[in-house]
């Protein structure tokens, strides 16, 4: 009997960042972000889809470019003939996930300096590390939820932080 071996030699590549990245001028999601981003978008669609709407990935008309994880708009019928490929209608909120790699301090800044000055009301911050979402305001208010209901004061919107975390463990 002969016994074949099929191992693979894998090397692996230094690390360089990636045309997602550049684009949108953010890392790369993992799954973590991914999950926490779908429980998020569900639960605010099954809660709030007859006043807003929540799509993910929206390019915004900004320079520098910005893609939030997930946008809060007020609910209109969307039509595609007026589809651009950058929105120049700015979002209520922007929601953002750190990503592995991303510091929170990189996400507190691209509120302050791209979404407040462009008329996003508020801006969700999400650190899976913590399981807690900061919800900033132009105004300077701050809030900080690690347990309990988050409240955004802008929209009205609240949503149960166990929701949005329960399918991931530290």
């Amino acid at each position: 009997m002969v016994k074949e071996d099929f191992s693979v030699e894998i090397k692996e590549e230094p690390i360089s960042r990636s045309d997602y990245e550049t684009e949108r001028n953010k890392p790369m999601p993992n799954r973590i972000h991914g999950t926490i981003q779908t429980a998020i978008t569900v639960a605010l669609s099954i809660a709030y889809r007859s006043d807003f709407s929540f799509p993910n990935e929206v390019t915004l008309n900004k320079s520098p470019i910005a893609t939030p994880d997930i946008c809060i708009y007020p609910k209109k019928k969307l039509h595609i003939k007026e589809s651009e490929v950058r929105e120049t209608e700015m979002p209520l909120t922007t929601i953002e996930i750190q990503s592995p790699f991303q510091s929170p301090d990189e996400l507190f800044h691209k509120a302050w300096d791209v979404y407040f000055p462009a008329g996003v009301k508020s801006a969700w911050i999400v650190i899976p590390t913590l399981k807690a979402i900061r919800v900033l305001m132009p105004d300077d208010q701050n809030l900080l939820f690690t347990a309990g209901t988050i409240h955004d004061p802008t929209t009205g919107i609240e949503l149960p932080l166990e929701k949005v975390f329960e399918d991931v463990d530290l």
